[in-house]
């Protein structure tokens, strides 16, 4: 018997044109590419934003209210410095300083304008023993429903807006700053305030 050559199957070109086609890459089709890249916006945009909640910080406020004790001290043509008493929650007059920043409001409307707290009166008094000791209004004293620690403050007004002494006013008087991601649940107490 004569041995008759074996010729393969295959074509050479052919099994190089497979093996070339099984050692390509081959992307699974889940999604389509502007779907990806879309994705991918989304993750990063949400990261970006995590990260600035997590930078940011927003002010905390006490809110108080008050009077007016002295109006209508010229700074300059412009401006008045009126001293107000303001009186502040109990649990919440630790965190108040001479110097810190706040806001009052005078009247039941009308913008709010910048001050500074300049000293607090040591005693903490009923709301009954506030209207007595500082001989406050009727109208006054039901704004205070709390124990309460009298705060001094000076407040910064047009020259010519007529501010009068014993006008009511609205303070707001900042005790410290949180970040913005503790307003989301759950990470108030993980974060806390500062």
């Amino acid at each position: 018997m004569t041995q008759q050559k074996k010729r393969p199957i295959f074509r050479e070109h052919a099994l190089q044109h497979y093996m070339q086609r099984r050692e390509d890459d081959v992307l699974p089709r889940i999604v389509s590419p502007p779907v990806f890249l879309f994705v991918w916006l989304v993750f990063i945009l949400v990261l970006g934003v995590g990260i600035a909640a997590w930078l940011e910080h927003i002010p905390i406020y006490v809110n108080g209210a008050g009077i007016v004790e002295e109006s209508a001290h010229k700074i300059n043509a412009q401006q008045s410095e009126v001293d107000a008493l303001v009186f502040v929650p109990v649990y919440s007059s630790d965190h108040v300083r001479a110097g810190t920043r706040g806001l009052a409001q005078f009247g039941a409307t009308g913008n709010f304008f910048d001050g500074h707290v300049i000293g607090l009166e040591p005693l903490v008094l009923s709301p009954e023993a506030i209207q007595t000791h500082y001989q406050l209004s009727c109208s006054a004293a039901q704004t205070i429903t709390a124990p309460s620690v009298a705060v001094h403050m000076k407040v910064i007004v047009p020259a010519n807006d007529q501010i009068f002494t014993g006008t009511l006013l609205q303070a707001r008087i900042q005790i410290g700053t949180q970040r913005v991601l503790a307003l989301l649940p759950g990470f108030d107490m993980l974060l806390g305030g500062s």
